[in-house]
């Protein structure tokens, strides 16, 4: 939220702003990586590694990483123009005092599980578990002098990553801050990559970087569309627009606050739920045009709960589903597969559903519908149409757009799974002491739990009910990072919790009618 109020001309007093260098290498920050709803946010992202790490190599190599050619964008500084846009100031050479990444470390001489934070960071006991939000984590994660805000940025010469490594007797926490605008999910995973590599001696195999100068996104929006945007008659605009974020605010920070909780999904609670999918698309005997079983994901089997929740939440409005969607991965004839796109993508998927519908169709039949927004929406076409319209607001208003209508119950669910964050981070290389013990499917140098939060203090108020579908563990357990209004949580544990069973007989039973 204070990220928020910075921009306000009477919200504090304005810092000095750091001595531009002359001799910087000056690159733009790109259009839909500088806007109004990425700005204020700086993501926390926690690794729990049950080895100890050496946080020197891990630094080390990130900065070896940040000093590529390419790579060298994100070892750069934010400033702002005369104009209000930001650029990217990257330094010619990078020294001890300008260095490619703000790294800090601490050395605790104590198991994890007797640090008063650190022992509570979730694990899962095979039932459907809450734990604090990721916020609570967030005294663990910044370490001295990290960027909580753009205006830290911005009245500083730090770097855009900073690095903070906390060493326990048995274990490790790696922490990364970047501000939103240099990368999403996918973004970030093409940095993690790129990271494992340097670290393993591999720096050769490192991929390309693009969009050091030009747009790696402008493939959707260079050229006029081809077709229509499916959505385009339900776009909100004028002041409804402004008038639902406003309602979007209030009623999150006075009439219906938010909790931010983390929450394990069992193994078996997640087959009950698939298999109450497909229960229920089976019983009504719907098929796709083969004749065949309609395909559903955990994804939207998800959002299907969610629509569902949120439909009581407000009963007499409109659900809106909005889903992230990574155009690199699906748009493979726009994108080089051998590069890496370090950025934001600029699609979105929404899942428009009434009310009424949530409420009385049935699981299956809302994550059917959810997996056809998807299918619609995420061709080429269509994600240039969206994205043509997305620019063309962003040039205008400076915020992308939204679909809809005023009055809807809104929540956010954005899918990591494509991420595999503990699959591919591999920082064994930096093992200096085994862990403690070993696990089937737990592999070495690999994080067992990780979470994002943004840098404001757990006491700040949320704005937006989100929904990270993190990880599946190597336990085969789902893990989410959920924020709900704090009536609906009962509601939706409630739920999660009829899934739960000890049978596969029960694991097809219906659930209780909310």
């Amino acid at each position: 939220m204070s990220g928020l109020l910075s921009y306000l001309p009477f919200y504090g007093a304005r810092r000095p702003l750091p001595q531009t260098d002359l001799s910087d290498e000056v690159v733009p920050v790109h259009i839909f990586d500088d806007t109004s709803a990425l700005r204020p946010i700086v993501l926390v992202w926690l690794f729990r590694f049950d080895e100890v790490l050496d946080p020197d190599k891990l630094n080390d190599a990130l900065s070896r990483l940040f000093q590529m050619d390419g790579w060298r964008k994100l070892g750069g500084r934010f400033r702002r123009r005369a104009d209000g846009k930001l650029e990217i100031h990257i330094p010619r050479s990078f020294t001890k005092e300008r260095p490619p990444v703000h790294f800090t470390k601490e050395q605790l001489s104590m198991r994890m599980d007797d640090h008063p934070l650190a022992s509570t960071l979730p694990r899962g006991n095979g039932k459907v578990a809450t734990f604090p939000g990721p916020r609570a984590y967030n005294d663990l994660s910044l370490g001295p002098g990290v960027p909580r805000s753009l205006d830290d940025y911005i009245n500083s010469d730090l770097p855009l990553f900073a690095l903070h490594v906390i060493t326990f007797t048995d274990g490790t926490l790696v922490n990364l801050i970047h501000s939103h605008m240099t990368a999403d999910l996918i973004g970030l995973a093409y940095v993690i990559d790129a990271w494992t590599l340097v670290l393993a001696g591999k720096p050769e195999l490192v991929p390309p970087f693009v969009g050091f100068r030009e747009d790696g996104m402008k493939c959707l929006y260079e050229s006029p569309p081809e077709e229509e945007y499916v959505l385009s008659d339900k776009q909100l605009t004028g002041w409804r627009l402004p008038y639902f974020y406003l309602r979007l605010v209030l009623e999150a920070k006075y009439f219906h606050p938010l909790e931010s909780k983390v929450v394990c999904v069992p193994k078996d609670v997640l087959e009950g739920i698939m298999v109450r999918c497909k229960s229920d698309l089976a019983s009504k005997n719907i098929t796709d045009g083969s004749g065949k079983e309609p395909f559903v994901s955990p994804g939207d089997a998800l959002a299907a709960i969610y629509c569902r929740v949120m439909s009581h939440y407000k009963p007499s409005s409109n659900v809106l589903i909005a889903m992230p969607l990574d155009c690199r991965t699906r748009a493979k004839n726009l994108f080089r597969q051998d590069a890496a796109y370090v950025q934001n993508s600029p699609t979105v998927i929404f899942f428009y559903c009434p009310a009424d519908k949530a409420r009385e169709l049935s699981l299956g039949e809302l994550a059917l519908m959810c997996r056809e927004a998807i299918n619609t929406q995420a061709t080429e076409a269509q994600m240039k149409a969206f994205t043509a319209l997305a620019a063309a607001s962003l040039r205008s208003t400076g915020a992308s757009g939204l679909v809809g209508d005023k009055d809807m119950a809104f929540k956010l669910i954005s899918n990591w799974l494509k991420g595999k964050f503990i699959d591919r981070m591999d920082f064994s290389p930096a093992i200096v002491k085994e862990a403690r013990t070993s696990e089937p499917g737990k592999r070495r140098g690999h994080p067992t739990y990780y979470h994002s939060a943004d840098a404001e203090s757990i006491d700040s108020p949320l704005l937006i009910p989100l929904t990270a579908v993190m990880e599946i563990d190597h336990h085969a357990d789902l893990w989410l990072s959920v924020v709900l209004p704090r009536e609906v949580w009962p509601m939706y544990l409630e739920l999660l919790n009829s899934f739960a069973s000890n049978s596969r007989k029960a694991k097809a039973a219906m659930p209780p009618k909310l």
